[in-house]
């Protein structure tokens, strides 16, 4: 059996089943586009979920350079810093004149 020979199956088969598909009433079709709808749905589904499974696994080994935040504590050292800095500035106006 060649090449040709079973293409020209495959094609008189896929034929014969779309013949037996437009003999079926509108109610059954919508069932089998529902189903084969549902069952492509879960497949991809499945791929989905397995892709952001890995996605979120190689996510830790990412180093994210995000600019640190500054907590309320650090901020008011900063705040009492810049406070003796202005006093200390202020004495040396004062002592300069």
């Amino acid at each position: 059996m060649n090449a040709k020979e079973t293409f020209k199956k495959i094609r008189e088969k896929t034929a014969k089943f779309i013949e037996y598909l437009r003999g079926l009433e509108d109610k059954q079709k919508k069932i089998i586009m529902w189903a084969v709808v549902g069952i492509l749905g879960l497949i991809m589904g499945i791929f989905w979920v397995k892709s952001v499974m890995y996605k979120l696994e190689n996510l830790k080994s990412i180093d994210f350079n995000l600019p640190q935040i500054e907590t309320t504590t650090e901020l008011e050292n900063n705040t009492q810093i810049e406070v003796n800095n202005l006093s200390e500035t202020q004495n040396q106006i004062n002592n300069q004149q």
